[in-house]
């Protein structure tokens, strides 16, 4: 039996989709793009989907033979086998599962751009050579303004779904990043942490985790203004401040620059 299904490999929708087949009856056996072949089987076992890379996988398919694999085009896998979760080969994808998940995003995004600009080029195309070639009445001009709404409709409609699509991709890579603490490639915002009243600069060596923190300048009165790039919200940086300092004693302006905590 086959079915076609658009899902990102690995996900975890995808592997409920999977596991709700084998309720059925139908164990997954290949995969093909979007089409998914399953047999028939008299008792289907539940599945797991792992990342690793293709050579871990080669290096472990005579031994694991899992149920079947799909192969990103960056040498990364996805592995489906029935195994319980304590044999896992991998014990921890979390890794490469953030990659992917970057990835995916980076897709959803860059569909996202093409989608708006080929739906304006055709508008603005269309719009051009019939308003060159035909004489312009009122039939024609309604039918062109239903014409513009309908592209219209088109563009917003798949600006929805590449949204959409994105967002879930960024929540899982934000979700990844704080498990994982893999932020190199994570655009951070920066804010300005303003510390009045201090005789010294302070040590931010303790609050490493909570970005990278850089001296802008400091004044006679003792304010020392700091620059931080992180990736924690304002009311984060503001709570672990304030278990050192008094909230007379700082502040923290949005990356914005709109107000001060």
């Amino acid at each position: 039996m086959q079915k076609r299904r658009f899902f990102l490999k690995g996900s975890a929708a995808e592997v409920a989709w999977l596991n709700r087949q084998a309720a059925r009856g139908y164990q997954l056996t290949a995969i093909h793009g979007l089409s998914y072949q399953f047999k028939e089987v008299p008792q289907a076992r539940q599945l797991i989907a792992e990342y690793m890379p293709q050579t871990t996988l080669q290096a472990m398919t005579t031994v694991f033979q899992p149920l079947t694999s799909y192969t990103f085009h960056d040498d990364m896998a996805v592995v489906y086998s029935t195994v319980a979760p304590k044999q896992r080969v991998v014990n921890n994808d979390q890794q490469y599962r953030l990659a992917v998940y970057r990835h995916a995003r980076d897709v959803a995004l860059n569909w996202l751009n093409g989608w708006v600009l080929v739906v304006w080029l055709m508008m603005s195309a269309t719009t051009i050579v019939i308003s060159s070639q035909l004489q312009a009445t009122p039939l024609l001009t309604r039918l062109l303004l239903l014409g513009l709404a309908l592209g219209a409709g088109v563009m917003v409609a798949g600006i929805i779904v590449g949204v959409r699509t994105a967002i879930r991709c960024h929540r899982e890579v934000c979700r990844l990043i704080r498990i994982t603490g893999d932020d190199h490639e994570t655009w951070k915002p920066t804010f300005h942490v303003l510390f009045k009243h201090q005789q010294a600069a302070p040590d931010t060596t303790c609050w490493d985790d909570l970005g990278s923190w850089q001296l802008a300048l400091h004044n006679q009165r003792g304010d020392y203004y700091f620059e931080l790039k992180t990736t924690l919200s304002e009311l984060e940086i503001t709570n672990t401040l304030a278990q050192r300092f008094s909230k007379q004693d700082f502040s923290v302006v949005s990356w914005l620059g709109l107000y001060v905590v």
